[in-house]
C-alpha cells in the first residue's frame, strides 16, 4: 500500500488535523491547476522535496524547457486571522531534490481563510529569491506572507 506524505505525516503525529492534510492536498491541486490553465505542463509528484514537476515551453512563468520543481505551502485559516505571517520552507530538501533532477527550484505558497474573508492567493517565487522574502523573521528558512504581496524582488508570480 503507497503512504502520501501527508498521510505518513499525519500517522506519525496524529495531532496533525484533517483540515492540514486537506489545506495541502487543494494548496498542490490549485497551483497544478493555475499552471496548467496558463500553458505549462505539471505533473503532481509525491517526492522528498517537492510536490509538483513543470516544464513551461513557452516560457511564460519559468525558464523555457527546463523541468521546474515547486514546493507547495499551503495555509488555510478558518480563524479571525487569516494565517501566520512566516511559513517554513523545507528549503535543504528542494536544494537536494533540485540536483537529483538538475532542475529549477520554485516554491508555491496557497494562503487564504474561511472565515475573515473567504480571501484566496496563490503565489509562486524562485527559491533562489527566498532570502530576500523573509522580512523580518528571524529564521532565514521563511517566507513572510506580506513579502510576497508586496513583491519586493519583482520575481514573485501571484497566479490568483
Amino acid at each position: 500500500m503507497n503512504v502520501t506524505p501527508q498521510q505518513k505525516a499525519w500517522i506519525t503525529n496524529p495531532k496533525i488535523g484533517s483540515e492540514s492534510l486537506l489545506s495541502t492536498d487543494f494548496g498542490e491541486s490549485f497551483i497544478a491547476y493555475l499552471l496548467s490553465k496558463q500553458g505549462v505542463d505539471v505533473v503532481r509528484a509525491s517526492s522528498v522535496g517537492f510536490d509538483i514537476l513543470a516544464v513551461d515551453t513557452a516560457g511564460r512563468i519559468f525558464p523555457k524547457n527546463r523541468i521546474v520543481c515547486i514546493s507547495v505551502k499551503a495555509r488555510i485559516s478558518k480563524s479571525q486571522k487569516n494565517y501566520r505571517p512566516t511559513i517554513p520552507i523545507g528549503s535543504k530538501k528542494l536544494l537536494a531534490a533540485k540536483k537529483i533532477w538538475n532542475a529549477v527550484a520554485w516554491v508555491g505558497i496557497v494562503v487564504g481563510s474561511t472565515r475573515a474573508d473567504n480571501s484566496l492567493a496563490a503565489f509562486l517565487f524562485p527559491l533562489k529569491d527566498l532570502a530576500r522574502l523573509h522580512g523580518s523573521a528571524v529564521r532565514e528558512d521563511v517566507v513572510s506572507v506580506s513579502e510576497l504581496y508586496e513583491n519586493p524582488t519583482k520575481r514573485v508570480v501571484r497566479l490568483f
